[in-house]
């Protein structure tokens, strides 16, 4: 899949209010358009246009996209007629724009996002009588295909089975939508255009977000399609070692990642060594770049912004693969929480905080340690006020986990209201709000119940989601009581 780097996006969410309110208009799309005797390829989100003089616009049309089944979709999931030259369009991310293209033929040429398809040098040229596709993925009688490029060879005993070519579908917890396109046949495996042998083996093994800051990061937009991303997809067979579909130089049983820098750079280690692969120079440039990252996460190196002018501060002896960004002002290493907070005078220091728990991943607004509570918190008004709570337990925490709100349902704000999280322990009922916690005695903490209810997105996120409360009541003294259950129903 390719993607668009989008700079103005971290800027445009610092301006939206806290309650939300998303634009649900459709997006602008990219218009084949008739020029003279030729055609203009239109691009809105681009400084640009393409020049296409020696396409004929009258023959031109979109191909049929062959993972499409026109039998088996409702009338308003058909797709538009292949006469239709405006159907290109992009998405918007957090970090990237997200293309989705057609390839279009005037029965001289293939295009692809505006531009014609052509193939190296001593490969065969592309054959338009043959060329059929599936998404991204293309076909001819002699070559392979991935967004306009080719990719492989296509002959002998190597050669497409169209008749069972079919897309592989994944599903949570993997991103699918950002494994880009992996499709097979009786014989083989095509991810991204790449032909794999022994697809039987294939494993999906971890996904990594181009988009570091962290998933409680303010950046995080829920009016954007894709809050964060895109994302890198780490794969493999029972012999072969995949990133984003190409195959790496890796030993698949001794594979074990140094450094992996989303969207710019793999370092692994394997029986024959050490060895570095880079994805993207122009990301690998950019990410080398970063000045004003709060948490600045390079190659060999981690460090801080710690004072004015993005004036950086380098943190000795710690490995960036095991560094973890996880909100604005919180990062985490191994079991030690590092938080950046503000002085009085407005001076940036740096507190680490080791956790009582080795084990403990903190990965939710409310995480239970063994005798402490770690709160990732948000101010009033809370864009870039994010920071960490701590306090003591009665006891171990036991988190209500039957609906822990999503990082998607967390920040919607519908009005006043806000995503709640509940806990318990030995003395107390724990209720927090992202901003504020509560605490109240119970003489009876497991007898504790939370009543949810569903409710659904008043700013058009079309998600029904649930909200909470505790069953029971609070006492002038600050005592809670729980409500008393039938015992049938316990």
């Amino acid at each position: 899949m390719q993607y668009r780097n989008l700079f103005c996006l971290l800027s445009l969410s610092l301006l939206l209010p806290p309650a939300w309110g998303c634009r649900l208009d459709e997006p602008e799309h990219n218009v084949y358009q008739r020029q003279g005797n030729g055609v203009m390829y239109l691009r809105p989100n681009e400084e640009t246009n393409l020049s296409l003089p020696d396409v004929n616009y009258k023959r031109l049309r979109r191909l049929a996209n062959l993972l499409i089944d026109p039998t088996t979709q409702e009338d308003w999931e058909k797709e538009p007629s292949l006469t239709d030259l405006t159907t290109d369009y992009l998405t918007e991310g957090a970090q990237a724009w997200f293309p989705h293209y057609s390839y279009h033929s005037d029965g001289r040429y293939i295009l692809y996002a505006g531009e014609v398809v052509q193939n190296p040098p001593d490969t065969p040229p592309v054959d338009i009588a043959s060329f059929q596709s599936w998404g991204d993925f293309a076909a001819d009688k002699n070559s392979l295909y991935y967004e306009g490029e080719r990719t492989d060879d296509n002959g002998g005993k190597n050669r497409v089975d169209v008749k069972t070519l079919h897309q592989v579908e994944y599903h949570l917890p993997w991103k699918p939508a950002f494994l880009g396109l992996v499709l097979r046949d009786a014989n083989f495996l095509y991810v991204n255009g790449h032909r794999l042998a022994d697809p039987d083996s294939y494993t999906l093994l971890t996904q990594k977000s181009w988009d570091q800051r962290g998933n409680f990061s303010s950046a995080f937009n829920p009016c954007v399609a894709v809050p964060f991303g895109p994302w890198d997809t780490l794969s493999r067979t029972r012999t072969a070692i995949m990133i984003n579909g190409e195959q790496l130089d890796a030993d698949p049983g001794t594979f074990t990642i140094v450094r992996w820098m989303p969207g710019s750079l793999l370092s692994w280690r394997d029986k024959n060594g050490q060895h570095r692969k880079v994805l993207n120079q122009g990301n690998l440039d950019r990410d080398k770049a970063l000045q004003c990252a709060v948490f600045n996460l390079q190659e060999h190196h981690v460090s801080w912004r710690k004072g004015p002018d993005c004036q950086q501060e380098e943190l000795p002896g710690l490995d960036p693969e095991q560094f973890h960004p996880i909100s604005d002002t919180v990062a985490q290493y191994q079991d030690k929480l590092y938080v950046i907070r503000k002085t009085e005078s407005g001076e940036r220091t740096l507190d680490i905080v080791t956790l009582d728990s080795p084990k403990l991943v903190i990965n939710k607004r409310f995480n239970a340690g063994k005798h402490h509570g770690y709160l990732l918190t948000r101010e009033e008004g809370w864009q870039g006020n994010s920071g960490l709570q701590v306090f003591d337990s009665a006891g171990p925490l036991i988190l209500f986990d039957n609906h822990i709100p999503s990082e998607r349902e967390a920040h919607l704000d519908d009005g006043s209201y806000r995503r709640q999280w509940f806990a318990r322990d030995d003395q107390y009922v724990y209720d927090f709000d992202g901003i504020q916690l509560w605490r109240y005695r119970t003489a009876n903490p497991q007898a504790v119940r939370v009543k949810w209810q569903e409710d659904h997105s008043g700013y058009g996120y079309w998600v029904n989601y649930k909200t909470g409360h505790l069953d029971g009541k609070i006492t002038d003294d600050g005592e809670f009581i729980p409500t008393q259950r039938d015992e049938a129903t316990k």
